[in-house]
């Protein structure tokens, strides 16, 4: 079962890639990562990340549209802008919901691992926020959002740092939502007001 359940992520992992081929792709020619070719880490800055998330962010580093604001325990926000390209994006996100949701119910009867798998792949039905033309919880309770070619990717933490908070480190799914909806909200402010 465990050769199966690998099989199954390798799987899903070559998917996700060949959905996302060309999905920054426009008419053009190529998606404009925030504008032109800004950093996205300079959309919010760590003081603003901080307060949204009440984490202090300790540095930020980016990897093409994608920019990581890091807190400790070695975690943090992840945050996808493109100007440009905003309906590929949504559609890349909607197709790989569907594969990932088709594949967790292919393993969801394989024991116990298998029902796990299933169940952190079923694709998620409840209301996204009214937050732009368009937006989709993913995985973890990542916020997609489109706003007319936009298109913003809000990642929420999984953890607290320990040393700052009192309770339970692990951020709540209600918590999750909160934070990728005030990051979701305040990037699209910027790019596409």
């Amino acid at each position: 079962m465990r050769q199966m359940i690998g099989v199954w992520v390798a799987v899903t992992a070559g998917g996700l890639a060949v959905a996302s081929c060309g999905s920054a792709d426009t008419a053009s020619g190529a998606a404009v990562a925030a504008s032109g070719d800004d950093d996205p880490c300079t959309l919010l800055t760590k003081a603003e990340m901080t307060e949204i998330t009440t984490d202090v962010v300790t540095y930020t580093d980016r990897n093409g549209a994608t920019c990581t604001y890091h807190s400790d325990p070695k975690d943090g926000v992840q945050v996808t802008v493109y100007r440009t390209g905003g309906g590929r994006q949504m559609a890349t996100v909607r197709a790989s919901a569907k594969l990932l949701g088709a594949i967790g119910s292919g393993v969801a009867d394989q024991g116990g691992a298998g029902h796990d798998v299933g169940t952190l792949l079923k694709a998620d039905k409840s209301a996204a926020p009214a937050i732009g033309d368009e937006a989709v919880w993913e995985l973890n309770d990542t916020l997609a959002v489109r706003k007319g070619d936009s298109f913003v990717e809000a990642s929420p933490p999984i953890m607290h740092d320990p040393v700052t908070h009192s309770g339970p480190p692990l951020v709540t799914k209600e918590e999750k939502r909160v934070i990728a909806q005030a990051i979701a909200t305040k990037l699209l402010q910027k790019i596409a007001p």
